[in-house]
């Protein structure tokens, strides 16, 4: 028996994912931080999704590549709703996303030079997300929680781009 889902194909699912992102950046925007984590946690759900739906079927380098440009125009929207609330020291937003797409970059920059993507470091796009839903959720009993969630995304993310460069670099030698 399969699954009901393995009809739907996987780029529906990748669109649906970055329109969950949208709806997540949107409400973070406007200090809505429950339904804007409810999204968020929808964005990275569809992610995992159609990844599992198109290895199920016939995945292809043209789902990959749309995958993964929705997957940081997802982030992008997100962290720029974070970084224009008022409510949000926007540096730290800026700091977190410019450390998470460099987490990103490192993993694509690896599979150019060596046809194999790195997905490893101490944190991933999964992760960001539960830290990132922990501290959207927690804002309502701890206002500054969002703000330490960020932080806490920005050092992350730099030592998971040490980890990655270092892992990277050592394979090319």
């Amino acid at each position: 028996m399969t699954p009901f889902i393995i009809d739907v194909h996987p780029d529906r699912i990748t669109i649906a994912s970055l329109l969950a992102g949208i709806f997540s950046g949107y409400l973070f925007f406007k200090g809505n931080f429950i339904p804007a984590a409810i999204f968020l946690g929808l964005n990275g759900f569809l992610d995992v999704l159609d990844g599992e739906v198109a290895k199920n079927g016939i995945p292809s380098k043209k789902g990959d590549f749309l995958d993964h440009t929705f997957d940081r125009v997802a982030d992008i929207i997100i962290f720029m709703g974070i970084a224009y609330n008022p409510m949000i020291n926007s540096d730290i937003a800026y700091i977190a996303l410019v450390t998470l797409l460099l987490v990103s970059y490192m993993g694509t920059q690896a599979q150019a030079l060596t046809e194999k993507r790195m997905y490893g470091g101490v944190l991933g796009r999964a992760g960001r997300h539960v830290i990132l839903f922990v501290g959207a959720i927690s804002t309502y009993v701890f206002s500054a929680s969002l703000t330490y969630a960020l932080y806490m995304i920005a050092i992350l993310s730099v030592i998971t781009v040490i980890q990655r460069f270092k892992a990277t670099y050592e394979v090319l030698e």
